[in-house]
């Protein structure tokens, strides 16, 4: 029997000694002056309903006293039992933390993942719509836009050429610049000379027989040869060559 007492904690061992005294918790109640339901909840050892820990170790001494027990050792097993469930309390709070901690990280991942997907949505919408307007767009000016003038045929620019006449036996040639220009002229089959026109230039050349031109920019200049306008057959940015008359 001691050996088992040996093992019980301080409920028990208080419950144990009582009942092999046959001593009712009343009586014990009634000389410690302790309430009933305090005592029963010392023998089930419910710490969580027991009092502060000074006062329970006071009453532990009292009911020892009372049923002839040891007061020290009930304490000393009650201190014992109390680390051992306060380690459990904290274990239990700690794994509860954690769990909390893992579903508030996988909630947030959660978020961001939906949000990141939305987002994407939304940009993808919103490309299709962007790109669905400007084509429309495109549509539209197409439809505005005035047709553009066709070129002149080498038929109509030689008509022209053919209509020119020299005045004084001479051949004058107005160039007038739209653009950034460069060009190479040889008047008469003599040496060639190169110009480069800024937009606003005026070159004047006389000749006798001939003009050979050769234009960076066939869109950038303006051609009169003795007052009659002579077309160029190219656009901006294209290279030609005319001989003149």
């Amino acid at each position: 029997m001691a050996s088992v007492k040996e093992s019980l904690s301080f409920g028990q061992y208080l419950q144990a000694i009582r009942l092999e005294k046959k001593i009712s918790l009343a009586k014990v109640s009634e000389e410690t002056r302790i309430g009933l339901q305090t005592l029963k909840l010392i023998e089930k050892e419910e710490h969580a309903s027991l009092p502060a820990e000074v006062f329970v170790k006071g009453f532990l001494r009292a009911y020892a006293r009372a049923i002839g027990a040891d007061g020290e050792e009930a304490v000393r097993r009650y201190e014992s039992r109390l680390s051992v469930a306060q380690k459990l309390s904290g274990t239990e709070k700690d794994s509860g933390k954690s769990t909390f901690r893992f579903w508030w990280k996988l909630l947030f991942v959660l978020v961001i993942y939906i949000t990141l997907i939305a987002a994407s949505i939304m940009g993808v919408s919103y490309f299709e719509r962007h790109s669905a307007g400007s084509k429309q767009l495109e549509q539209q000016t197409a439809l505005q836009r005035p047709p553009l003038p066709s070129a002149p045929t080498q038929q109509d620019i030689e008509s022209d050429r053919g209509s020119v006449k020299a005045v004084g036996e001479k051949f004058v040639l107005h160039i007038t610049a739209k653009e950034n220009t460069w060009m190479k002229v040889i008047v008469d089959n003599r040496d060639p000379k190169e110009y480069n026109l800024a937009p606003g230039d005026d070159l004047q050349l006389e000749a006798s027989s001939n003009f050979n031109l050769l234009i960076g920019n066939a869109g950038g200049v303006r051609l009169r040869l003795n007052d009659q306008e002579i077309q160029i057959a190219g656009k901006s940015g294209e290279m030609v060559n005319l001989n003149l008359p």
